[in-house]
Protein backbone atom coordinates (compact mmCIF):
# COMPACT_ATOMS: atom_id res chain seq x y z
CA UNK A 1 0.00 0.00 0.00
CA UNK A 2 1.27 3.47 -0.81
CA UNK A 3 0.97 6.19 1.51
CA UNK A 4 -1.57 9.02 0.46
CA UNK A 5 -3.19 6.79 -1.39
CA UNK A 6 -6.74 5.54 0.08
CA UNK A 7 -8.14 1.86 -0.49
CA UNK A 8 -11.66 1.35 -1.66
CA UNK A 9 -13.49 -1.16 -1.48
CA UNK A 10 -16.29 -2.63 -3.10
CA UNK A 11 -19.09 -4.79 -2.76
CA UNK A 12 -20.84 -7.24 -4.62
CA UNK A 13 -23.72 -5.73 -7.05
CA UNK A 14 -25.67 -8.30 -5.52
CA UNK A 15 -25.38 -6.80 -1.76
CA UNK A 16 -25.60 -3.03 -2.80
CA UNK A 17 -28.93 -4.00 -4.12
CA UNK A 18 -30.24 -5.06 -0.82
CA UNK A 19 -28.73 -2.61 0.96
CA UNK A 20 -30.85 -0.03 -1.13
CA UNK A 21 -33.55 -2.11 -1.07
CA UNK A 22 -33.18 -2.03 3.57
CA UNK A 23 -33.12 1.48 3.29
CA UNK A 24 -36.05 2.19 1.28
CA UNK A 25 -38.24 -0.19 3.14
CA UNK A 26 -36.81 1.87 6.21
CA UNK A 27 -37.51 5.06 4.76
CA UNK A 28 -41.10 3.97 3.74
CA UNK A 29 -41.49 2.72 6.90
CA UNK A 30 -40.66 5.99 8.67
CA UNK A 31 -42.56 8.08 6.09
CA UNK A 32 -45.70 5.92 7.32
CA UNK A 33 -45.40 6.32 11.08
CA UNK A 34 -44.87 9.93 10.69
CA UNK A 35 -48.54 10.36 9.36
CA UNK A 36 -50.41 9.07 12.34
CA UNK A 37 -54.26 8.73 11.51
CA UNK A 38 -56.57 11.35 12.89
CA UNK A 39 -58.81 9.82 16.25
CA UNK A 40 -62.42 10.05 14.79
CA UNK A 41 -63.93 9.22 18.33
CA UNK A 42 -66.73 11.79 19.53
CA UNK A 43 -67.81 11.87 22.87
CA UNK A 44 -71.62 12.36 24.55
CA UNK A 45 -72.97 13.41 28.01
CA UNK A 46 -76.48 13.65 28.67
CA UNK A 47 -78.20 16.86 29.21
CA UNK A 48 -78.62 17.09 32.62
CA UNK A 49 -79.62 20.07 34.21
CA UNK A 50 -78.67 21.23 37.49
CA UNK A 51 -80.40 21.27 40.76
CA UNK A 52 -81.43 24.77 41.59
CA UNK A 53 -80.79 23.89 45.66
CA UNK A 54 -80.96 26.34 48.65
CA UNK A 55 -84.03 24.69 50.34
CA UNK A 56 -83.17 24.02 53.46
CA UNK A 57 -81.90 21.05 56.00
CA UNK A 58 -86.52 20.37 56.29
CA UNK A 59 -86.59 19.38 52.70
CA UNK A 60 -87.96 15.17 51.63
CA UNK A 61 -84.86 13.21 51.60
CA UNK A 62 -85.28 10.68 49.01
CA UNK A 63 -82.65 7.67 48.59
CA UNK A 64 -82.27 6.21 44.49
CA UNK A 65 -81.55 2.80 44.83
CA UNK A 66 -80.22 0.01 44.77
CA UNK A 67 -81.03 0.45 40.98
CA UNK A 68 -80.16 -2.11 38.15
CA UNK A 69 -79.02 -1.97 34.90
CA UNK A 70 -79.18 -4.16 31.85
CA UNK A 71 -75.31 -5.85 30.71
CA UNK A 72 -75.35 -4.92 27.42
CA UNK A 73 -75.51 -0.39 28.11
CA UNK A 74 -72.47 -1.19 30.56
CA UNK A 75 -70.08 -0.09 27.73
CA UNK A 76 -68.41 2.75 26.60
CA UNK A 77 -69.91 2.88 22.79
CA UNK A 78 -73.27 4.47 22.12
CA UNK A 79 -75.55 1.38 21.67
CA UNK A 80 -78.79 1.34 18.58
CA UNK A 81 -81.03 -1.55 18.90
CA UNK A 82 -81.84 -2.89 15.51
CA UNK A 83 -84.36 -5.46 16.43
CA UNK A 84 -85.66 -7.44 19.79
CA UNK A 85 -82.88 -9.56 19.53
CA UNK A 86 -79.69 -7.63 18.10
CA UNK A 87 -77.74 -4.30 18.57
CA UNK A 88 -75.12 -2.52 17.49
CA UNK A 89 -72.09 -0.75 18.90
CA UNK A 90 -70.99 2.26 17.57
CA UNK A 91 -67.04 2.43 16.28
CA UNK A 92 -66.68 6.30 17.49
CA UNK A 93 -69.04 7.70 19.01
CA UNK A 94 -68.76 6.90 23.09
CA UNK A 95 -70.04 7.77 26.27
CA UNK A 96 -67.84 9.96 28.18
CA UNK A 97 -68.04 8.35 31.31
CA UNK A 98 -70.37 5.41 32.38
CA UNK A 99 -74.25 6.07 31.25
CA UNK A 100 -75.26 4.43 34.52
CA UNK A 101 -73.47 7.06 36.24
CA UNK A 102 -74.86 10.15 34.21
CA UNK A 103 -78.90 8.17 34.45
CA UNK A 104 -78.29 8.46 37.66
CA UNK A 105 -77.19 11.39 38.21
CA UNK A 106 -79.55 13.07 35.71
CA UNK A 107 -82.64 11.58 37.87
CA UNK A 108 -81.24 12.36 40.67
CA UNK A 109 -80.81 15.93 39.27
CA UNK A 110 -84.67 15.99 38.06
CA UNK A 111 -86.11 14.74 41.00
CA UNK A 112 -84.35 17.41 42.92
CA UNK A 113 -85.59 20.48 40.81
CA UNK A 114 -89.45 18.59 40.62
CA UNK A 115 -89.71 17.39 44.09
CA UNK A 116 -88.12 20.83 45.51
CA UNK A 117 -85.71 19.58 47.54
CA UNK A 118 -81.99 19.08 47.53
CA UNK A 119 -81.50 16.33 48.97
CA UNK A 120 -82.10 13.15 46.92
CA UNK A 121 -78.79 10.84 47.01
CA UNK A 122 -77.73 7.87 45.10
CA UNK A 123 -77.03 4.34 46.82
CA UNK A 124 -74.86 3.37 49.01
CA UNK A 125 -75.48 5.81 51.57
CA UNK A 126 -74.24 5.82 55.17
CA UNK A 127 -76.63 3.45 57.27
CA UNK A 128 -77.36 7.10 59.41
CA UNK A 129 -78.11 8.86 56.68
CA UNK A 130 -81.31 10.35 56.76
CA UNK A 131 -83.58 9.10 54.37
CA UNK A 132 -87.70 9.94 54.27
CA UNK A 133 -88.49 7.76 51.19
CA UNK A 134 -86.41 4.69 49.01
CA UNK A 135 -86.90 4.96 44.80
CA UNK A 136 -85.60 1.79 43.68
CA UNK A 137 -85.60 1.80 39.47
CA UNK A 138 -84.89 -1.38 37.25
CA UNK A 139 -83.75 -0.07 33.97
CA UNK A 140 -84.76 -2.64 31.63
CA UNK A 141 -83.92 -0.37 28.09
CA UNK A 142 -82.56 2.91 27.52
CA UNK A 143 -81.15 3.01 23.74
CA UNK A 144 -81.86 4.62 20.52
CA UNK A 145 -83.49 2.33 17.77
CA UNK A 146 -82.71 2.40 13.86
CA UNK A 147 -86.64 3.20 13.34
CA UNK A 148 -85.08 6.89 14.33
CA UNK A 149 -86.78 6.95 18.12
CA UNK A 150 -85.05 6.70 21.84
CA UNK A 151 -86.41 3.80 23.88
CA UNK A 152 -86.31 3.55 27.40
CA UNK A 153 -88.10 0.98 29.31
CA UNK A 154 -88.16 1.44 33.29
CA UNK A 155 -89.97 -0.14 36.39
CA UNK A 156 -89.53 1.38 39.63
CA UNK A 157 -90.07 0.37 43.63
CA UNK A 158 -91.20 3.28 46.20
CA UNK A 159 -90.62 2.18 49.30
CA UNK A 160 -91.00 3.22 52.84
CA UNK A 161 -87.54 3.54 54.57
CA UNK A 162 -87.50 1.72 57.81
CA UNK A 163 -89.10 -1.94 56.84
CA UNK A 164 -88.42 -2.40 53.49
CA UNK A 165 -91.94 -2.05 52.44
CA UNK A 166 -93.36 -1.13 48.75
CA UNK A 167 -95.69 1.87 48.82
CA UNK A 168 -96.04 1.70 45.25
CA UNK A 169 -94.91 0.67 42.04
CA UNK A 170 -94.24 2.17 38.58
CA UNK A 171 -93.53 1.45 34.65
CA UNK A 172 -92.96 4.20 32.08
CA UNK A 173 -92.10 2.79 28.46
CA UNK A 174 -91.46 5.51 26.13
CA UNK A 175 -90.65 6.18 22.24
CA UNK A 176 -89.15 9.55 22.31
CA UNK A 177 -88.64 10.46 18.77
CA UNK A 178 -84.98 11.61 16.74
CA UNK A 179 -84.72 14.69 15.22
CA UNK A 180 -82.17 14.75 12.06
CA UNK A 181 -78.67 15.15 12.90
CA UNK A 182 -76.93 12.15 13.69
CA UNK A 183 -75.87 11.10 17.47
CA UNK A 184 -75.91 14.23 19.47
CA UNK A 185 -79.54 13.93 18.48
CA UNK A 186 -80.26 10.86 19.35
CA UNK A 187 -78.12 11.56 22.86
CA UNK A 188 -80.78 14.78 23.24
CA UNK A 189 -83.46 11.98 22.79
CA UNK A 190 -82.31 10.16 25.58
CA UNK A 191 -81.86 12.99 27.94
CA UNK A 192 -85.88 13.81 27.21
CA UNK A 193 -86.87 10.10 27.93
CA UNK A 194 -85.11 10.60 30.90
CA UNK A 195 -86.62 14.14 31.82
CA UNK A 196 -90.17 11.91 31.77
CA UNK A 197 -89.34 9.37 33.96
CA UNK A 198 -88.48 11.77 36.72
CA UNK A 199 -91.74 13.62 35.96
CA UNK A 200 -93.44 9.87 36.43
CA UNK A 201 -91.48 8.49 39.75
CA UNK A 202 -91.40 12.31 41.05
CA UNK A 203 -95.22 11.52 40.97
CA UNK A 204 -95.34 8.24 42.93
CA UNK A 205 -93.32 10.16 45.43
CA UNK A 206 -95.50 12.96 45.99
CA UNK A 207 -98.37 10.38 46.62
CA UNK A 208 -95.94 8.35 49.05
CA UNK A 209 -93.88 10.46 50.87
CA UNK A 210 -94.90 11.47 54.13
Amino acid sequence: MLAGHPIRRTLPRGRTLTLGLGLAVITACGGLLAKPRPDNTRFYTLATPAPEGGRGDGSLAVGLGPNTWPGYLDRPQLVTRVDEERIVLSPADRWAEPLRTQFERGLSYHLMNVLGTDDVVVFPWWPTRRIDVIVEVNVRAFEASADGFAHAEVLWTVKETHHDKALRTGQRSIREPISPGGPEQAVAALGRALGQIGDAIADDVRREAP
